[in-house]
């Protein structure tokens, strides 16, 4: 049996705790909709931690030798500590069973947050941190020890609760647009590689509007059935 978004979802918020930056929040919470999409299944393992956690945590390995070391940071110096930070791992189909080898589902998860804002802790040229996401709006560490904090604004696109896929707003629903779909359509459209990303926006929009003008289909941007044949058979 799959595991349900909403009880993804539910992991997430509890797990990252309530200090969370807001837009970190919104955007991750998008990320694992959009992953779900996929049938890629994100667990949400931390988020916020307070400055006596971060002691806790950076104490183990060192005063607490029963556990290894696993992290550098005092209390202040990790993002954590601000809500601009949490980890994640991609979980069976079933949610019971965490998948740590970094595979293209940990990639695709990292590029689907990379879209709307994140920085992924596999980019590191220092650290590779695989499970690590984080926002910092051009702060550093010792900015938000100064008291600063991020101006962040939200790239998740607001759309109607009836809106079956990301993207542009739509009158017409169409089953055939899911996330797996959409990247099948962008290839069958011919875009370009680095466009192909399973996500419905304003370029592949106008990809379908062209191709369906081109073919005497109603040019409104929906890849109904209809499209679909023309595209595929």
């Amino acid at each position: 049996m799959t595991i349900k978004l909403k009880t993804l979802l539910d992991r997430a918020t509890k797990n990252m705790g309530s200090g969370m930056n807001s837009v970190v929040k919104e955007s991750i919470l998008e990320v694992i909709k959009l992953a779900y999409d996929e049938k890629i299944y994100v667990l949400i393992t931390s988020g916020y931690r307070s400055f006596a956690e971060q002691n806790k945590l950076f104490a183990q390995g060192r005063t607490d030798k029963s556990k290894p070391i696993v992290t550098n940071a005092r209390a202040g110096e990790s993002l954590h500590n601000y809500g601009l930070a949490l980890d994640y791992v991609i979980v069976s189909d079933d949610g019971r069973r965490a998948i740590w080898t970094v595979n293209n589902k940990w990639k695709r998860v990292a590029a689907i947050a990379k879209s709307l804002g994140f920085a992924w802790g596999g980019d590191f040229s220092s650290f590779l941190d695989y499970p690590h996401l984080q926002m910092t709006g051009g702060l550093t560490i010792k900015d938000l020890q100064n008291g600063k904090r991020p101006n962040l604004v939200s790239k998740v696109k607001k759309t109607p609760k009836d809106t079956p896929f990301p993207g542009t707003i739509y009158k017409v629903k169409s089953p055939l647009m899911n996330g797996n779909n959409i990247k099948k359509i962008q290839q069958k459209l011919g875009m370009p590689t680095k466009d192909i990303d399973g996500l419905y926006g304003a370029k592949t929009e106008k990809a379908v509007i062209a191709f369906q003008k081109k073919n005497g289909l109603q040019a409104d941007g929906v890849v109904g059935k209809n499209t679909w044949n023309k595209l595929f058979n």
